[in-house]
C-alpha cells in the first residue's frame, strides 16, 4: 500500500513538472524525460530495499536480570524543592466619603470624597530562594498606590519628610525553619502584629480595616493627639524626623528583626530600628531609634498577644543660644486577643501609650470588634474609648495640645457590611463615629484634620469596592 502510494506521488510529481512547461523545445523536453525516468527508477529501487529490511524480525532483547531489580517497591524519596520562586500581589481599594467636622472657628465642614476607601491601595512582590528544606533567602517589597494621582510610596514613620518608593515595606533575609529568621530593612514593629491578630480578619481581607474603631483608636494618630511636636525654628536649625508619637501601625525604616519559629503554637519577635539621623548633626543621631518585642500565640482559632515598644527621640529645644538637644522616650504595651466561633469571630485590645520628659502624657486604648459570616455576606461592629492624661501638662519639649481646662476622653464606633461578590473582589458600606468630650477633637481615622474643634463629634461614611490578587 504505501510503495503504491509513494510510486503514484512520484510519477504524479513527474507529470506535473511535463505540464508545466509547456514552452520547452521537444529536444529538452526529452531530455528532462528520460532523466526524471532513470531518478524514478533509482527512487524505487531504494523503497524496494527498505521494505525488505522492515521485513525481517528485530532481534530479541534480553530481559533484565533478575538482580538488578530493587530491593523494595518503595518510591525513592522525593528532593527537596530548590530554586527561586516568587509571588506578585496587590490590593486596589477604592470608596466615595462623605465626612462632617469642624474647624478650630467652629464652622462645620462636610466633605464628599473619593478615598482610598477601606484599606490603602498596595502593590508588593516577595519571594525566597529555597536551597534546602532547611534553608532559604527571602525577600519582600510594598509600595503604597494612590489610585487618584497615579503616585506610589510615602513617609515612613522615622522618614516622614521625603517620598519613600516601597513605604510599605522592603525587606531581605534569612531563614532556618530550626532557628527561625532575620531580616533588614523597612518593616512593621513587633506591636502591630498583636493589633493587626487582635481585629477583624476574613478570608476576603487583611483585617484591621480603616473603619474599624479598636484600631482607629491604637493608632499613632490617636495616641500622640494631645502631644507636644517637637520644636522646629530651634536654635540649632536641625528638625526632628521621628514625629510625635510611635504608636503601633506605621513602618520604620534602617530595621533589623528576628522571627522566631513556633514551639507550641507560641512564637516571639524582637525588632530593631537605628533611626534615621536626620541631619549631620551628631546629637540628632539616634533619633527614631526603637526596639520593640511581642510574644503571639496561636492555636485553630485563638489568638493571644503581647507587645512593648520604646521609641526615642531627639530634638534641639533651645530657641535662641546653645544648642540644648534632649531626648524623650515613648512606650507602648498592648495585649490582644481574637477568636473565632464558628460564623462569629470576637475580638480585642489594651494599648498602654506613655512619654517621658512630657508633662506625664499619657494614653490608654480599649476595645471590641465583632462580625458575623453568612456565606458572601459579612457584618463588622466595633466599639474603642481612649482617655489621655497630661494633655495640658508642661513638659520639656512644650505645653502640650489639649484645650488647657479638662482631660480629653474619645469613644469610636463603627458598622460595616461586607458583599463578597467574589473571593478577590468584595463592596462595603461603613459608617463611623467618634463621640469626644468637651475636652477633645479627635477626629476619625483617615480625615484627622477634619475636625479640629474640642467637643465635636465627627461622622464618616463611605462605600466602595476592593479587589485583590
Amino acid at each position: 500500500m504505501q510503495t503504491t502510494f509513494r510510486k503514484t506521488t512520484l510519477a504524479a510529481a513527474i507529470t506535473g513538472v511535463l505540464l508545466a512547461t509547456p514552452f520547452v523545445s521537444a529536444n529538452a523536453r526529452a531530455d528532462e524525460l528520460s532523466d526524471m525516468k532513470a531518478m524514478l527508477a533509482q527512487l524505487q529501487d531504494r523503497v524496494a530495499q527498505m521494505e525488505a529490511k522492515a521485513a525481517q524480525p528485530a532481534p530479541a532483547v534480553p530481559a533484565p536480570a533478575i538482580a538488578a531489580a530493587p530491593a523494595t517497591s518503595a518510591a525513592a524519596p522525593m528532593q527537596p524543592a530548590t530554586g527561586f520562586n516568587w509571588k506578585l500581589y496587590g490590593r486596589g481599594d477604592i470608596g466615595y466619603t462623605v465626612s462632617r467636622g469642624k474647624d478650630a472657628s467652629g464652622r462645620q465642614l462636610t466633605n464628599h470624597r473619593l478615598n482610598q476607601g477601606e484599606m490603602a491601595s498596595r502593590l508588593g512582590l516577595t519571594g525566597a530562594w529555597v536551597f534546602s528544606d532547611e534553608y532559604k533567602a527571602i525577600f519582600g517589597v510594598e509600595t503604597g498606590l494612590n489610585l487618584f494621582n497615579g503616585n506610589a510610596g510615602g513617609g515612613t514613620q522615622n522618614n516622614t519628610t521625603s517620598s519613600v518608593l516601597f513605604n510599605r515595606g522592603s525587606t531581605v533575609g534569612f531563614a532556618s525553619t530550626t532557628w527561625g529568621s532575620i531580616e533588614g530593612g523597612t518593616m512593621y514593629m513587633a506591636p502591630f502584629w498583636v493589633s493587626l491578630g487582635a481585629d477583624l480578619a476574613s478570608a476576603h481581607n487583611y483585617g484591621a480595616n480603616d473603619f474599624s474603631a479598636l484600631f482607629s483608636l491604637t493608632r499613632p494618630e490617636s495616641l500622640g493627639r494631645y502631644l507636644k511636636d517637637p520644636v522646629t525654628n530651634n536654635a540649632s536649625k536641625t528638625t526632628s524626623l521621628a514625629g510625635n508619637n510611635s504608636g503601633t501601625a506605621l513602618f520604620y525604616g534602617n530595621a533589623l528583626r528576628y522571627r522566631s519559629p513556633t514551639w507550641n503554637n507560641i512564637s516571639a519577635e524582637v525588632s530593631y530600628s537605628a533611626g534615621q539621623q536626620a541631619s549631620s548633626a551628631t546629637d540628632l543621631e539616634n533619633d527614631g531609634r526603637s526596639w520593640a518585642a511581642n510574644v503571639l500565640y496561636k492555636k485553630g482559632d485563638l489568638f493571644l498577644g503581647y507587645a512593648h515598644m520604646d521609641y526615642q527621640q531627639s530634638n534641639d529645644i533651645s530657641t535662641g543660644g546653645t544648642p540644648n538637644f534632649l531626648k524623650r522616650n515613648q512606650v507602648t504595651d498592648i495585649v490582644g486577643a481574637r477568636y473565632k466561633w464558628n460564623d462569629f469571630t470576637l475580638g480585642g485590645s489594651y494599648t498602654s501609650y506613655r512619654v517621658s520628659n512630657a508633662g506625664g502624657y499619657a494614653a490608654d486604648a480599649f476595645g471590641v470588634s465583632g462580625a458575623y459570616d453568612l456565606g458572601k455576606h459579612r457584618i463588622e461592629g466595633s466599639l474603642a474609648h481612649i482617655s489621655y492624661d497630661g494633655a495640658n501638662a508642661k513638659g520639656a519639649f512644650g505645653t502640650n495640645t489639649g484645650d488647657g481646662v479638662g482631660k480629653p476622653t474619645s469613644t469610636a464606633y463603627s458598622l460595616g457590611y461586607l458583599y463578597n461578590f467574589q473571593p478577590t473582589l468584595s463592596f462595603y458600606a461603613y459608617a463611623t463615629r467618634i463621640a469626644n468630650n468637651s475636652h477633645a477633637k479627635l477626629g476619625v481615622l483617615q480625615f484627622r484634620g477634619d475636625n479640629n474643634y474640642f467637643g465635636y463629634s465627627p461622622v464618616e461614611l463611605t462605600a466602595g469596592m476592593f479587589l485583590v490578587f
